[in-house]
């Protein structure tokens, strides 16, 4: 299953850019002849009237354009990470349920992992000076961490958590350009993207008086199956000259990568206890009339559901949204 949905997204994402091909190759030849397509006639902006002088002559006339431009952009990234937090968060959870049934006092609170930046390179092929098809590569990465503090019986403790997960979308895309005017163009973005180098680290530590600590590491081996995504942008882009532009967008994403095929789980203590776990990654959740809690656990066997216990595997959610700006350099 996992293979057919890979063969088959690859598929989409390159029949998305033969179709491209085909649909563009009519307007190029029309451009290229001067013929005048149908809505022409409602066209306002003049290029010989209003161009930037030098700028025709420095990309082959009013009839020539660059065929090849290079994208380089970074800025910030959203994503969900739905089950990331949901995992992440078991110890606090359980202090300040203690905190609630009177066990000692809890202060701070898991803080959800989201934030991290984007960053990347698109090589892109002009069809026609307004519609191009790109080939690009990118590194997301987003890590937080949080901390709490609980105290029974005049004892201090601390938890703390620290997931971050990464991923690399290689990119394919159609890039459309509409001109506001002489130095200025609005733009726009559609395309799939395929994940890989997805990574997966959690660093978990409970301590409690000077001496006693515990400590969970967890991290993601080799990518499962489901490793595609979806993404679009707008955008707007300031001719800075004929052959360099600055740009900022805003680009929305949908990227739901499956669970790892093999994981890794670490726990070490001030005893000098240390055992690691390898086999499938699980998100383990016990459900009580008073109280829910959800924890990582690492079996190399599926584990089995019980009244009080249910166990799932997680998913990646790099979905969301960047805020970038980068330069754009045309041959």
């Amino acid at each position: 299953m996992g293979a057919r949905l890979r063969r088959s997204g690859l598929r989409a994402i390159g029949v998305l850019g033969l179709a491209l091909l085909v649909w563009a190759a009519p307007a190029a030849a029309d451009e290229g002849s001067g013929r005048a397509r149908p809505d022409d006639s409602g066209f306002l902006f003049d290029k010989e009237a209003f161009g930037i002088k030098g700028l025709q002559a420095e990309t082959g006339g009013a009839g020539g354009f660059s065929r090849l431009s290079l994208r380089l952009y970074g800025g910030y990234s959203y994503v969900g990470a739905s089950d990331v937090n949901t995992g992440s968060r078991g110890f606090f959870d359980i202090l300040e349920l203690y905190a609630a049934y009177g066990l000692g006092t809890f202060s701070g609170s898991y803080a959800p992992l989201h934030g991290g930046f984007d960053a990347g390179v698109d090589l892109i092929y002009q069809i026609t000076p307004k519609i191009g098809v790109g080939l690009g590569a990118g590194f997301i990465r987003s890590s937080r961490s949080s901390a709490g503090v609980y105290t029974y019986e005049g004892t201090p403790g601390a938890v703390t958590a620290v997931p971050t997960i990464s991923a690399i979308p290689i990119r394919l895309g159609a890039f459309f350009t509409f001109p506001v005017s002489p130095t200025l163009d609005f733009t726009a973005e559609l395309g799939g993207a395929y994940y890989l180098g997805l990574e997966f680290d959690l660093e978990q530590t409970l301590e409690y008086g000077p001496d006693d600590w515990v400590e969970f590491l967890y991290s993601g081996g080799e990518a499962g199956s489901s490793n595609l995504g979806f993404h679009g942008g707008l955008g707007l882009e300031y001719k800075i000259s004929a052959k360099t532009g600055f740009f900022i967008q805003a680009v929305g994403r949908y990227a739901n990568l499956g669970n790892f095929k093999t994981a890794w789980e670490i726990m070490n203590d001030s005893g000098g206890n240390s055992n690691t776990s390898d086999g499938k990654l699980y998100i383990r959740t016990e459900t009580d009339p008073d109280f829910t809690f959800s924890e990582f656990t690492v079996r190399d066997t599926p584990p089995v559901d019980d009244a009080d216990t249910t166990y799932r595997e997680p998913t990646f959610d790099f979905s969301g949204f960047s805020l970038q700006a980068g330069f754009r350099f045309r041959f």
